[in-house]
């Protein structure tokens, strides 16, 4: 039967079982832990917990090998391992290594030496179960057979990616913003001024015509929108959500986080001059904002199948200023779950206004000034 009992594909999956086995085996299933997350120190322990009718912790090193780095577990990476468990808190009864590793007459040994050793010394004892040995207790617990054979876990692969535009982990967005800036000049001589003949009384219709009479040429006016209302600074991205795996994900929902300075964050924009919502586009979203979170909902709890993806659009006002906006993620499904962060590269477009400070010597000149730097928003009425 154990031949039949594949290898996890990856070290995840392996800590995973192992986490699942020991638990049956010390009858703890709900109080076997795994030790901290990935990236920390861990004090060369995967897994612990405090078997039943003991008194004292045992911790398991899990030690994926041959299907993942096509390598042997090593004297040296044993003993380097046994150093960094002595420093676990509180101190170990006992120490377990779990391998994917077949078995090893040498390797076995070494751990036999390595155990007399340690408990000559009044540390842990020191034991290991290769492939072969884990295949045997999977087929002795009947949950962890269950878990892991009868329901296909070892056979089927559970993924999941979240992308931004064009499947990156990356997307610059361009926020438009105003830049107000003071310039010095020198003053100009004074020059003799046209008279035009004009009073300063005269109504608007009046001094186009006597502008018109010596050349005068009315400019014409450009973009002029009625009841526009536009933020230039909004940016908008899209969220794609894979299936990268080998398995259906179902009863799947996701929430995603914008961690970084931003103003708000919206899963659609208004219409029309008052900014109102099509009532029928509601009727039909998948999402739903709540301060800087955005979760959705697949429509009637859709499952996703391999190599499908779902996607939306959001908007965003960041800050006018370049820099970073982490967006975390969370998937939550029945089978299986997964985190990340995507990253929102903020580049802004600035549209420099300009004004000027004139100085009566080449002393008072100063380099130009940022007076403000605020979005740009087109608001014009009829």
């Amino acid at each position: 039967m154990k031949k039949s009992i594949q290898k996890p594909e990856n070290w995840q999956d392996f800590e995973t079982l192992c986490k699942k086995l020991w638990g049956e085996i010390w009858n703890i299933p709900t109080k076997i832990k795994k030790n901290g997350r990935s990236g920390q120190s861990q004090s060369g322990v995967d897994v612990y917990g405090i078997p039943k009718g003991e008194s004292s912790y045992w911790g398991i090193q899990c030690k994926g090998k041959d299907n993942y780095t096509n390598a042997r577990l090593t004297t040296k990476e044993i003993e380097n391992e046994i150093t960094k468990a002595k420093t676990f808190n509180p101190k170990l009864e006992v120490f377990i290594f779990a391998t994917t590793m077949n078995k090893d007459v040498e390797i076995e040994e070494f751990i036999r030496l390595k155990d007399i050793e340690s408990r000559e010394n009044g540390d842990f004892e020191i034991l290991l179960f290769c492939w072969e040995d884990i295949a045997d207790l999977i087929e002795e617990n009947l949950d962890t057979y269950n878990f892991w054979v009868a329901n296909k876990l070892h056979k089927t692969k559970f993924d999941f990616e979240v992308y931004l535009n064009e499947f990156e982990n990356e997307f610059v967005i361009k926020p438009k913003c105003i830049r107000k800036i003071k310039r010095y000049r020198l003053k100009e001589p004074e020059v003799e001024r046209l008279d035009t003949g004009i009073s300063p009384l005269f109504n608007n219709a009046e001094l186009v015509r006597k502008l018109s009479m010596i050349g005068y040429q009315q400019p014409i006016l450009q973009n002029n929108f009625s009841s526009r209302k536009v933020n230039e600074a909004i940016c908008s991205f899209e969220l794609i959500m894979a299936n990268t795996g080998s398995a259906v994900i179902e009863d799947w929902r996701l929430t995603f986080r914008v961690t970084g300075e931003h103003k708000e964050i919206m899963d659609q924009l208004g219409t029309g001059p008052m900014g109102m919502i099509d009532i029928g586009f509601l009727k039909h979203k998948r999402t739903h904002v709540t301060g800087n979170r955005i979760s959705y909902n697949p429509k009637d709890n859709e499952p996703l199948i391999q190599k499908d993806n779902r996607y939306f659009e959001a908007f965003i006002i960041p800050l006018c200023k370049e820099y970073i906006i982490p967006v975390e993620w969370e998937l939550l499904a029945r089978d299986f779950d997964k985190s990340g962060t995507l990253f929102l590269n903020i580049k802004p477009q600035y549209e420099d206004k300009i004004t000027y400070e004139y100085v009566d010597t080449e002393d008072d000149l100063k380099e130009d000034e940022i007076i403000s730097i605020d979005e740009k928003k087109n608001y014009t009425d009829d």
